[in-house]
């Protein structure tokens, strides 16, 4: 017979992997924070969604998250702000492109 608690499994639902995605862009930007610099990271409101942005040496990236991590937010040590000069107009392409070329070094 069945457990009436079974052990997890490594499946998970959709909510579960954009829940990781989020807390790994929140994760990011923090870092960048410690890394280059408070104006170089934080998060803001945008259409009743946060946004989570970061502005390193290959161009800005940023994220929408769900708004029940706006707890991890204010908690983090991510400054409520936008970018200087505001959102850059980037792409979720040109973003990902950014992205690849921070982690390869490439800039």
């Amino acid at each position: 017979m069945g457990a009436d608690n079974p052990p997890p499994t490594n499946d998970k639902e959709i909510d579960d992997v954009y829940h990781d995605r989020n807390l790994l862009a929140i994760a990011y930007a923090r870092a960048i924070k410690l890394t280059w610099g408070r104006e170089n990271a934080g998060w803001y409101w945008h259409a009743d969604w946060p946004v989570v942005w970061v502005d390193t040496p290959v161009g800005q990236q940023s994220w929408h998250v769900t708004p029940d991590l706006e707890d991890v937010l204010e908690r983090s040590s991510l400054e409520q702000t936008e970018p200087a000069g505001g959102y850059d107009g980037h792409s979720r392409t040109l973003k990902n492109c950014r992205l690849a070329r921070y982690i390869t070094g490439s800039y």
